[in-house]
């Protein structure tokens, strides 16, 4: 006879739950436990780390002596903290920026960083276009919003980052575009809600192809159950190959099959000669 195995199995998340930065954080308590209402939270910080640290695996960094990320959109840093703690535990030295526009989220996190002695993690009050400190190996940006995402995608690009991570939130620049469009797929969709979401797949699938006209592999990844939030799409971008025309030609295709005028993130491009 067989014994039986239990039904609830442990889980073992990358995340040790007693990581100081998780208690210092309000994810977990005095004890090292996570509270009960963060456990969402707590699960989503895992699962981005597993998807980082495999991807950040498939590149050359892991042979560096220091890794270089910058966190663009950081807010309350739960992420830019993980992060910089696998890559220590990994022993890759790293060296870490966090970019947010709000001054109060920049004096908690700098003053956690302080306290966990994370000597070279950093937070700066500065929006992401102005904030210019050269080449990083990874650039991460969740929920930039609008065409914040374009920013920083082109950061990386621009500088040849061996990995590009984001999830593009409210995205309104294709929309005025689909809005006035006379092609022949918009005729067929007259409800506001479905054109939104038109708007957001073309956008985003836009940058996919940008990405890979510049040698980057690209995978589309469902970041987090759709219960916690409807922005769960995540662009996962590695650096394998010489930029190709290939790829722009198609996104030139599509624009005027959808009948848009292009997202921001062409015009960047254009405007540091990346693409003609």
């Amino acid at each position: 006879m067989t014994e039986e195995k239990p039904h609830n199995r442990v889980k073992n998340y990358r995340v040790p739950k007693g990581s100081p930065f998780l208690r210092i954080l309000g994810i977990a308590d005095g004890a090292g436990e996570i509270k009960p209402n963060r456990y969402s939270k707590y699960r989503q910080i895992c699962r981005f780390i597993e998807i980082f640290m495999e991807r950040l695996e498939r590149t050359q960094a892991m042979k560096q002596k220091r890794v270089k990320v910058l966190d663009i959109g950081s807010g309350k840093g739960y992420l830019t903290f993980a992060m910089y703690q696998q890559l220590s535990e990994a022993g890759l030295n790293p060296k870490i920026d966090g970019v947010e526009t709000r001054a109060d989220m920049v004096d908690l996190c700098n003053d956690a960083a302080n306290r966990c002695d994370y000597d070279n993690l950093a937070f700066h009050n500065v929006k992401a276009e102005d904030f210019v400190e050269g080449y990083y190996d990874a650039i991460v940006a969740l929920h930039a919003c609008d065409t914040a995402t374009d920013d920083a995608l082109f950061y990386g690009i621009k500088s040849k980052s061996k990995m590009i991570v984001c999830a593009p939130c409210c995205q309104h620049e294709v929309l005025m575009d689909l809005q006035q469009s006379e092609a022949k797929s918009r005729k067929f969709i007259s409800h506001g809600l479905f054109l939104q979401k038109q708007a957001d797949l073309i956008t985003d699938n836009s940058r996919v192809m940008l990405l890979r006209s510049q040698g980057y592999q690209v995978d589309v990844i469902d970041f987090v159950p759709s219960e916690h939030t409807t922005k769960n799409t995540l662009i996962v971008a590695t650096r394998k190959n010489k930029p190709s025309g290939k790829f722009f030609n198609e996104y030139q295709a599509y624009k005027k099959s959808f009948g848009f005028n292009g997202i921001k993130l062409e015009g960047l491009m254009r405007e540091k000669g990346l693409i003609a």
